[in-house]
């Protein structure tokens, strides 16, 4: 009876315990956002201001990031403790990050610079489908179980199967991924028996996820997304697991107020805050940032050209910016080819008409690509402008500008030369539709190319320094 009494004592001390009180913090795609720009970006510093008041009005809280640190500023094109891209993480070092996982842009450099920014990190980069291609085994570290208090929380994250389509065919040529469910089945028992609550972090998109979401069952609670982009407010459930993102370029810090209880999630309100408070003197990001920017403009703050019109982006559609880009890349090689192509997409920043500054160059083209010369026969360049003309969206990927050039006059039979950079012959199956031969890579960065013809071409208007 006294055995009997005691069990049910228990029991009831069980059953009455209160749900444990949770707050997690995240960002996603933030592409070294250093400078606020109103409308369009937050700021390291302002990140820091939002999340140390959401800290210090929560019991208990986590800080997670759904990829894509890198890419976007001349912040992040930065060569900084070894690694371009390293001061970013000096930066998520300072702000607490407890975990996040890899964006494709986390790949944009070699294979070797993706090693040293993980290595670089107080904070895990966690991947579960991201495996050596040699040995199947995982190139990063698969989970993590992150504990507070009471409360243990088993994070799992994902990569889009779309990184091979999204950066140079050589950074990842010596991994594979793994299927979403399948990856996440390979730790989900283990994890779940071992914390109260599971969340993915996952740089797949919202679609992606809202799939996967329907495959999982009820051991998953939350999926915390990235890599589309989406202004998830407020955060939606699909299959009973929760999914949020946060927009982008950390104009928003997601903010998800738990209560777990039974090893699930009871209840949940999310927000998304707006990244605007001012920086405080006594922030820590701010010095690192302004020593590194400092650094920045004493190298890139000097004025090259005058632009006489705006200069936006549109992946999807032919531009004064697009056609100019592809204009004077033929110009430069003018010499040694008959036409030049490239992808709209590689061209990442808006500049308004006037003064133009390395930096806005080089946060115009943020990527390591190398200027390729290749041949093809008129009949697939007639081939590849009818894939080209072909609805992009549909295709999920971006379309090619090309110089100017009388297609009507293609010769099917004759032989071209065609000017462009080794992503775009990389993924030429994509992009082209045929097979490049004789490439030959000059050696030389676009950005170098454009630069020089951009001085050439309204240097001369330029403000004086």
């Amino acid at each position: 009876m006294k055995r009997l009494t005691t069990i049910l004592v228990l029991s009831v001390l069980v059953i009455g315990l209160p749900a444990v009180a949770l707050r997690i913090l995240h960002t996603n795609d933030s592409h070294g956002a250093y400078r606020s720009v109103p409308g369009a970006s937050g700021s390291y510093e302002s990140l820091w201001e939002h999340l140390d008041y959401n800290r210090s009005t929560a019991e208990r809280s986590i800080y997670l990031d759904a990829g894509d640190q890198q890419t976007g500023s001349a912040f992040s094109a930065r060569n900084y403790a070894g690694a371009v891209g390293g001061a970013v993480i000096g930066v998520f070092n300072r702000l607490g990050l407890d975990a996040a996982t890899l964006g494709n842009h986390e790949f944009d450099q070699s294979p070797a610079n993706t090693e040293r920014l993980t290595h670089l990190a107080n904070f895990p980069f966690v991947s579960s489908n991201i495996v050596n291609k040699a040995d199947g085994k995982p190139r990063f570290k698969p989970w993590h179980i992150i504990e507070m208090d009471e409360l243990k929380v088993g994070i799992l994250g994902l990569m889009t199967l779309e990184l091979g389509e999204k950066v140079k065919a050589q950074n990842v040529a010596d991994i594979k991924l793994l299927p979403y469910k399948r990856a996440v089945e390979l730790y989900l028992d283990e994890l779940d028996k071992a914390t109260d609550l599971v969340v993915l972090i996952t740089h797949n998109g919202f679609e992606a996820d809202s799939l996967l979401a329907t495959q999982l069952d009820e051991r998953v609670d939350l999926i915390v997304g990235g890599h589309s982009h989406h202004v998830l407010e407020p955060a939606v459930q699909v299959n009973g697991i929760w999914i949020a993102q946060a927009g982008s370029h950390l104009r928003f810090l997601g903010v998800l107020d738990l209560e777990v209880e039974d090893d699930r999630i009871v209840s949940l309100q999310s927000r998304l805050e707006p990244i605007t408070l001012e920086a405080s003197k006594e922030n820590p990001v701010r010095l690192f940032v302004k020593q590194v920017s400092d650094e920045i403009e004493a190298e890139l703050g000097r004025v090259i050209a005058h632009l006489p019109v705006d200069w936006q982006p549109n992946k999807y559609e032919s531009t004064v910016l697009s056609k100019w880009m592809a204009n004077a890349l033929f110009k430069q090689y003018q010499d040694r080819a008959d036409i030049a192509i490239v992808n709209n997409g590689g061209f990442r920043r808006f500049i308004p008409a006037g003064d133009v500054t390395l930096r806005d160059m080089h946060e115009m083209l943020p990527f390591v690509n190398y200027i390729n010369i290749f041949s093809c026969y008129g009949c697939d360049l007639i081939a590849w402008l009818g894939l080209n003309e072909a609805d992009p969206i549909a295709r999920a990927f971006d379309v090619c500008d090309y110089s100017d050039f009388d297609t009507g006059a293609i010769q099917a039979d004759r032989l071209y030369r065609v000017v462009s950079h080794d992503y775009l012959v990389g993924q030429w199956d994509k992009y082209l539709g045929f097979e490049p031969f004789d490439v030959h890579d000059t050696g030389e960065l676009i950005l170098d190319a454009i630069v020089r013809q951009m001085i050439i071409e309204y240097g001369g208007a330029a403000s004086p320094q």
